[in-house]
Order: structure tokens, then sequence, then C-alpha cells
């Protein structure tokens, strides 16, 4: 199964601190996952929806910054229950984008790093140290997806 076509969305922006993590996770999987296209949302992720349709991943992971959990959870949620609760910075609700996702790839899955929303909040660049570290465990967390597709 290994000639199936994975596809990671990276949203975040770099210009406001933790909020940039999963820009930064793309930027690992780039490094390290070799059979993963990424492509880079940012905070207008609807921007990648025509090459995300062009390309025609057969698993897509959806990767940002979100807050209002408990620290350091990084998880995979299924966001078809709008219950679920996701502070982002971004202008299209998360479950309403995933929706969207959906009709390209039916097998999208959102993998959300949760941050402190001080860190979020204000412009500045550059990750916490914190954020760094949970975004080389969200990069394992793709790597197990990976490993067990199939």
């Amino acid at each position: 199964m290994s000639n199936l076509k994975k596809a990671l969305l990276c949203i975040g922006n770099k210009m406001r601190g933790d909020d940039g993590v999963g820009l930064y996770v793309g930027s690992l999987v780039e490094q390290n996952l070799k059979g993963w296209k990424v492509f880079y949302g940012e905070d207008v992720p609807e921007n990648e929806f025509g090459a995300l349709r062009e390309f025609a991943p057969d698993i897509l992971v959806v990767v940002d910054a979100m807050s209002g959990f408990d620290d350091e959870r990084i998880e995979f949620f299924d966001l078809s229950d709008e219950r679920d609760y996701i502070y982002s910075t971004h202008n299209l609700p998360t479950p309403v984008l995933l929706s969207y996702l959906r009709n390209i790839t039916p097998k999208t899955l959102f993998l959300g790093i949760s941050v402190l929303l001080e860190n979020v909040l204000d412009f500045r660049e550059g990750l916490s140290q914190k954020a760094e570290i949970l975004a080389k465990k969200a990069v394992e967390k793709i790597k197990f997806i990976d490993e067990n597709l199939g």
C-alpha cells in the first residue's frame, strides 16, 4: 500500500508565534517522510483546495495549532461533530474547512496541536520551545499513520 498518495495541509501564521506550529510540522515532514506531499495553506488554507484537488490524495492530514484543550495535547480529532471546540485564528471555521476537504479526499484527518492561547494572539516570529517539541511529537503521530496505512 506504499503507493498511496499522502498529503499534509499545514495551517498557521508564522508571524503569530505558536500559531505557526503547523507550518513547522510541514517542514519536518518534508525532511523526514519522503512519501508525503506538503501543502502550505498558511492562514488561508482554501487557497490550496485547487492544488489538493489536482493532486487527489488518498489520505489527507490537516495540521493546525489549537487552543482550548489541555496543554501539550496532540491528537487526531473527528470534527464532523461541531461540539469539538477549536479556537482558530483563521477565517474559515475548522469543521467547515474539513467538510470541504472531505469532498476532495474522504479520508481527511485533523491533527490538532494544543498551544497556549496567549502564544498565538500577539504578532511575533518564532515558536516557543514547547511548540517545537510538540511539532516533533506530531510528526511521530504522522509517521505512525504512515506505517499503519492499509
